[in-house]
């Protein structure tokens, strides 16, 4: 009876610990995605001219990827990342690969690395300094192309 009650004793205090070690993981994505989203969008308002974002992705020479960031009416500013007001031609931008979020963008090029085999959707979002995702007249301001990777 003994062991039985050490083996459940510890078997719950296994239990215990996985659970919090694994809803504590900064990298759970579903989380991630979650606390991303919360931001909200910022229209850009009548007066301001309307940010462009297009997007290029191109294969180096050593086999990975390469993606280049061309903005119109629009600025990275890093430094004023999380102020609370919202900006309409200045901010960050985010990257996602299939959906999944994967960094913040400051600058004109980001190195992808390796993309699985098949097709891959790259998708870049403006973003206000104050992380809302920034739309006009409702659409997100946004650029995305499809990366066919054979082997």
């Amino acid at each position: 009876m003994e062991r039985l009650r050490s083996f459940l004793f510890f078997f719950v205090l296994f239990l215990g610990f996985f659970f919090y070690f694994t809803s504590q993981n900064p990298h759970n994505h579903a989380d991630a995605t979650k606390n991303h989203m919360d931001h909200g969008d910022v229209e850009i308002p009548q007066g301001y001219e309307v940010p462009n974002v297009n997007i290029f992705v191109t294969e180096d020479y050593s086999g990975t990827w390469l993606l280049k960031v061309q903005l119109d009416h629009f600025i990275f500013a890093p430094d004023k990342v999380g102020m609370n007001q919202p900006s309409y031609n200045e901010g960050h931008a985010h990257l996602y690969i299939n959906g999944e979020k994967i960094n913040r963008l400051y600058g004109e090029y980001y190195h992808l690395g390796s993309l699985q085999e098949g097709k891959n959707e790259i998708k870049v979002t403006l973003h206000s300094n104050n992380h809302g995702a920034l739309v006009y007249q409702g659409k997100p301001i946004q650029s995305s192309m499809i990366v066919e990777v054979s082997a």
